[in-house]
């Protein structure tokens, strides 16, 4: 008999690029991989735009030490997608879950990222990052 699954949401982080210069990297809360089964992480990304010509872009890092984070790239290297560019009026939020790669889960952790490009951020420039995931009880 297989243990229930067990779906863990919650590890969450939010913030805003007010003053940060384009290429600033907004990490999001780290998640261990210890406990977590392998292939089952998704990130959920919601981003608002405003400052006119500002992108956001969202990508996954990861660390052995929580401390130093490097972006995990696809297997082609393929470069980041904007989630949302502003365009100095009331732009609409977007909200896009992205699929952590299975590999993710050979390094202790990992979190979610929000990249500002071209211009510089203001306080109605935001972001938030929740990661879901399946427990591993390791019961088999």
């Amino acid at each position: 008999m297989a243990a229930p699954v067990r779906y863990s949401i919650g590890v969450a982080a939010s913030g805003d690029f007010d003053s940060d210069a384009a290429g600033t990297t907004a990490g999001g809360t780290a998640l261990h991989t210890q406990r977590v089964k392998a292939g089952s992480v998704s990130a959920l990304f919601t981003v608002d735009a405003e400052t006119n010509t500002i992108t956001l872009a969202a990508k996954i890092q990861v660390s052995d030490d929580n401390s130093t984070w490097y972006d995990f790239a696809p297997l082609n290297n393929a470069a980041t997608v904007v989630l949302a560019t502003g365009t100095g009026g009331a732009d609409a939020a977007v909200s896009k879950v992205i699929e952590v790669p299975e590999a993710a889960s050979a390094w202790k952790y990992l979190r979610g990222a929000v990249v500002s490009g071209v211009t510089t951020g203001a306080s109605t420039d935001t972001y938030s990052i929740q990661l879901r995931h399946i427990v591993d009880t390791g019961f088999r």
